[in-house]
């Protein structure tokens, strides 16, 4: 108990120097992020035996990110506006295409990520502690891609489990974290969640998060509560579509999240 002891009064020292220094302010929110993240990996390890009893095995997920998602809630006071949850339903199973931003991403992943769904990861990934260990029991695919292996028969090896599953994916459609001095943006995506989509024969719904600027920058030591809009867009259909087709479409999938991004995000303000 000496451990919870000594975490209360580091809290307590942060919250005291927090009114003197925007960077101890950060870093205390950034150690109850960590706690947050502690907390739910553990709550997915413990559901799993039941999860995998009732045939749910992929929901592990759903349990990590919720319990992620009132957490957070409670600890930063962050609280996601989600419009159009009714598609999430009504469309799976599916490839859900997101933006990404920054770590926070995973407190809108907290209140998003839909039951039986599962996470795409690299094989290294695996072997993380808790992380990995939860994704795991989570029934999460991971890839291992080979030096002389096709981007196309990748995902046709993953879609070929996604289909016996049958559950959806998530993916971050950039492929890596997005930062933009001048406003709202994306990164050109990557084709690999459309190639899954398109071996699986089951849509992308696209995920569009407001620009995070408000609530955090880590390059200014600013993090605060508040707001984080969420809009999902109907879904995108790849019916009769040929291999050579999946570039275009996700160009133009871009282009609509993009105009949602720049439509749902706030005027940035100075920190």
């Amino acid at each position: 108990m000496h451990w919870l002891l000594w975490a209360a009064l580091l809290d307590l020292s942060l919250a005291l120097a927090a009114l003197f220094s925007r960077r101890a302010g950060y870093y205390r929110r950034l150690a109850h992020f960590a706690l947050c993240a502690a907390v739910a990996s553990t709550a997915g390890i413990v559901a799993a035996p039941v999860l995998w009893a009732r045939g749910l095995r992929a929901s592990g997920n759903w349990v990590v990110a919720r319990t992620f998602y009132y957490t957070t809630r409670v600890l930063l006071g962050i609280r996601v506006e989600l419009e159009g949850e009714d598609i999430l339903h009504r469309a799976r199973p599916c490839v859900l295409v997101g933006n990404h931003q920054t770590m926070l991403d995973l407190v809108m992943l907290g209140r998003v990520f839909p039951m039986q769904t599962v996470i795409l990861a690299k094989k290294a990934v695996s072997y993380y502690p808790l992380v990995g260990w939860f994704m795991r029991l989570a029934d999460d695919i991971f890839i291992s891609r080979g030096s002389k292996q096709s981007a196309s028969s990748m995902f046709q090896r993953a879609s070929a489990e996604l289909r016996a599953k049958r559950v959806s994916v998530w993916f971050f459609a950039e492929g890596t974290r997005g930062r933009f001095s001048d406003g709202p943006g994306l990164l050109p995506f990557k084709v690999g969640a459309f190639l899954l989509a398109y071996h699986a024969r089951v849509p992308v719904v696209p995920v569009v998060t407001m620009d995070f600027h408000n609530l955090y920058d880590r390059r200014r030591f600013w993090s605060t509560s508040g707001t984080l809009k969420v809009k999902i867009l109907e879904p995108v259909l790849l019916d009769g579509l040929g291999e050579d087709d999946l570039k275009p479409l996700m160009n133009r999938t871009r282009e609509t999240m993009l105009a949602e991004l720049k439509r749902i995000s706030p005027p940035r303000i100075a920190h």
